[in-house]
């Protein structure tokens, strides 16, 4: 057979479908190839799980697709922190319980103690990212965790993006409610201002994270009402809760004084 005849046979063999993913792998490993080190079955399951919802074709929307990846990247990135920082909370409680001991039985200055330097400082963030790129790749390595991300990845793409939160949330009558609740007179008085914004700040997380959780389920929310009722409310309740328990307990502190 000729070198020409050859060349024939082999793209004929090639289906248009392999071309379609080949082009998405390339254009994965350029985009981010640096932050997800994935191997070509995991690009293929999550080809494979969004290519029922492209309407055109991959070349077309592309861009959409890497998108909703990075999305999903991104809770990855904020699941994982979560987790680092609850882990850590518990050996460093348990740590400072030691520490305390030994502190007791000491009569040292803590003046004498020698503050961390900027490379020791530099070395604990270097190793903090290292821990943190490991968790992900072993999140990544678990195969239901990662049936999650590829869930979140085709979810993602068919919803509206999670930045709608950040619209709907100010016209909500239950969150305009909780934020005169939080920052006003009587709450400011009792907690400070800076309580009041910290729990704000909570709130607004919450929303985000409650979004996340949704799509790694499978839930599409592809309009305002669905973000409304699944994220929203659902958070808000939560908090007015919180709020609620927080105010009768200093208000049962007041009059027992």
């Amino acid at each position: 057979m000729r070198m020409k005849d050859k060349l024939l046979v082999n793209v004929k063999a090639v289906k248009p479908g392999d071309n379609a993913f080949e082009a998405f792998k390339k254009r994965f490993f350029t985009v981010m190839g640096d932050q997800l080190d994935m191997t070509d079955d995991q690009l293929r399951q999550i080809y494979n799980g969004m290519s029922p919802y492209i309407d055109t074709s991959i070349y077309a929307e592309m861009e959409e697709v890497l998108a909703a990846i990075r999305n999903a990247y991104h809770a990855l990135v904020n699941w994982v922190t979560k987790e680092i920082a609850k882990a850590s909370d518990k050996h460093g409680d348990q740590s400072y319980k030691h520490s305390g001991v030994r502190t007791l039985g000491s009569h040292k200055s803590f003046s004498k103690h020698k503050q961390p330097n900027h490379s020791v400082t530099e070395e604990k963030q270097n190793k903090d990212e290292s821990s943190k790129q490991d968790a992900i790749q072993r999140y990544m390595n678990d195969e239901k965790s990662f049936n999650w991300f590829v869930t979140h990845v085709v979810t993602n793409y068919q919803s509206l993006p999670k930045q709608r939160i950040d619209i709907l949330v100010f016209k909500h009558g239950g969150y305009q409610h909780l934020e005169l609740t939080l920052f006003g007179e009587s709450f400011i008085q009792q907690h400070g201002f800076r309580k009041a914004y910290h729990l704000h700040n909570e709130l607004m997380k919450a929303f985000h994270t409650t979004f996340d959780d949704l799509l790694a389920k499978g839930t599409v929310l592809k309009s305002d009402q669905s973000i409304e009722e699944l994220v929203l409310v659902p958070v808000l309740e939560r908090f007015e809760a919180k709020i609620a328990v927080k105010v009768g307990d200093d208000d049962e502190q007041a009059e027992s004084l």
